[in-house]
């Protein structure tokens, strides 16, 4: 029983090379010694994705790129592939506020209930959050997923905060605390502050800033540009039809071609190496995690250290059901590397952002840093197999021993209390997994199928073997007890026993 309780609570040397300088554009390009057809194809194996897509970039544009395998529908990934960008579209969102601060449309030191009136007189309210906060994630709210990548919804993020402001669980304004809800509000607070949808902003802070155009915003497009994605599925993939969350532009939703994001992640790269009062002032504010880093402009921040040369590193992950995506930059070696990949499981998220990682320090030349292992998964996944095998075999011996001609003796009293104890240690699992785990985990069962299809379903059949055990033993004790004893006492022998018996 313990370990079906702990199954429960669960579902919750690479070489170093000298920083790019010299490089040609063009697929299948050579970065200072190392292949990145061959880092794609590495990559696709490390991260189990069907399809790939790699960009090196350095502040003037893309200097390199590489694609491997095919999309969700089978098609070779290629410069025109779009994939979910999942996280890394906050960077975007915090870019947008800034721009918006610049021109006087907003004020990023204005109280967000004051943009946003259905916070007024809630906890957001009362804290004094600021826009600011949200960018840099210290406004208390919680990581609070049910509110997320709601594929169904149809209205922009302003029609979503009634939900926010009775969200519980926020805690004090001013401690980092990661939550795609700020984001999902920053969107909101730009939507009410423009009236204008969110994505148009976008478009038009982009042309003006990096020059991009070809990013995906609406429904329509999506649903016609970007192909299924994959999930882990009991070592395999699964492909996962991705839908559109049009209030989640801002915290993960935005999409499009592996170039788009390569000559965004560019400009960023010459933003973070400028000098021009914009660029110094989207660099300021930027608040410790806790990590020994620091979070600013939808980005983390780190130092590093290579020798003597102390390295700054940019980042982010970002991931939606099906999609993965990562984006590094190094200000002092003016070099940033774009990683995209259709297959995305929340159990192998340690796995995927150690091997993103472990590519951006080859291509930044920076020493191999200390990446999450593999492994976790797995476990998981050959532990829940195992689980729901025993209790397959538990099911049949309890079946067999229903099914018995001479049963135990049995008496009334010592059958109810069997059925008593079988029926309080069967309705403990069920309600320690239907109860407990979304509690632990903090994710509900529908999200956790989204995310992690193979272990709800692993969940499930564990759930329904408790349930089944537990009801068949439960019939097997009543069963043994009306063919063994009445009234709590043993039937007697038939004479022919008794006389076969004395012979």
């Amino acid at each position: 029983m313990a370990v079906v309780l702990a199954l429960l609570a669960a579902l919750v040397v690479p070489a170093t090379v000298a920083p790019a300088t010299a490089r040609s554009v063009g697929e299948g390009s050579v970065v200072d010694g190392l292949s990145l057809d061959a880092e794609a194809t590495r990559l696709a194996d490390e991260l189990g994705a069907p399809g790939i897509s790699v960009a090196v970039v350095d502040s003037t544009g893309v200097v390199g790129r590489a694609h491997h395998g095919v999309d969700g529908d089978g098609a070779p990934v290629g410069e025109g592939t779009a994939f979910v960008w999942g996280s890394v579209s906050k960077s975007f969102a915090a870019l947008v506020v800034s721009v918006l601060d610049a021109s006087g449309t907003l004020s990023a030191s204005d109280a967000v209930a004051s943009v946003l009136p259905a916070l007024r007189g809630g906890e957001l309210d009362t804290t004094g959050v600021t826009i600011a906060d949200l960018v840099h994630h210290v406004s208390g709210l919680p990581h609070q997923v049910e509110l997320t990548d709601v594929w169904g919804r149809t209205g922009p993020a302003s029609e979503v905060v009634p939900e926010i402001a009775d969200v519980a669980g926020v805690g004090p304004r001013g401690t980092y605390r990661y939550s795609s809800l700020n984001y999902l509000l920053l969107q909101a607070v730009v939507e009410t502050a423009t009236q204008r949808p969110y994505g148009d902003v976008l478009h038009e802070v982009l042309a003006s800033t990096s020059g991009v155009t070809d990013v995906v915003t609406d429904p329509g497009r999506f649903a016609e540009d970007v192909p299924p994605g994959h999930a882990p599925y009991f070592f395999g993939e699964r492909p996962v039809d991705v839908g559109f969350d049009p209030a989640g532009l801002a915290y993960g939703y935005l999409s499009g071609p592996t170039d788009s994001l390569a000559r965004y992640a560019a400009w960023q790269l010459g933003d973070l190496r400028s000098t021009s009062p914009e660029s110094v002032e989207r660099r300021e504010g930027a608040v410790e995690t806790g990590t020994g880093a620091r979070y600013g402009g939808g980005l983390i921040i780190e130092g590093r250290t290579d020798g003597d040369d102390e390295v700054t590193v940019v980042r982010h992950s970002g991931a939606v059901p099906g999609y993965f995506t990562y984006l590094a930059l190094s200000p002092e070696r003016d070099v940033g590397v774009v990683l995209v990949a259709n297959s995305y499981g929340e159990l192998r998220s340690g796995e995927s952002a150690g091997a993103a990682e472990a590519f951006a320090d080859r291509i930044m030349g920076l020493p191999p840093g200390a990446h999450p292992g593999s492994g976790f998964y797995t476990g998981v996944i050959v532990g829940g197999i195992v689980l729901v095998l025993l209790l397959v075999a538990l099911l049949g011996w309890v079946v067999i021993g229903l099914v018995r001609r001479s049963p135990p003796r049995r008496t009334t009293r010592g059958t109810l209390t069997r059925v008593l104890l079988v029926t309080l240690v069967g309705a403990a699992l069920l309600a320690g997994g239907l109860l407990g785990v979304p509690a632990v985990v903090g994710v509900p069962f529908g999200v956790a199928a989204l995310w992690a299809p193979d272990v709800a379903l692993l969940f499930w059949l564990t759930m329904g073997l408790v349930f089944l055990v537990t009801a068949v033993t439960i019939a097997r004790e009543i069963a043994w007890n009306h063919r063994g004893a009445v009234g709590g006492q043993r039937q007697p022998s038939s004479p022919r026993r008794r006389a076969s018996s004395s012979r």
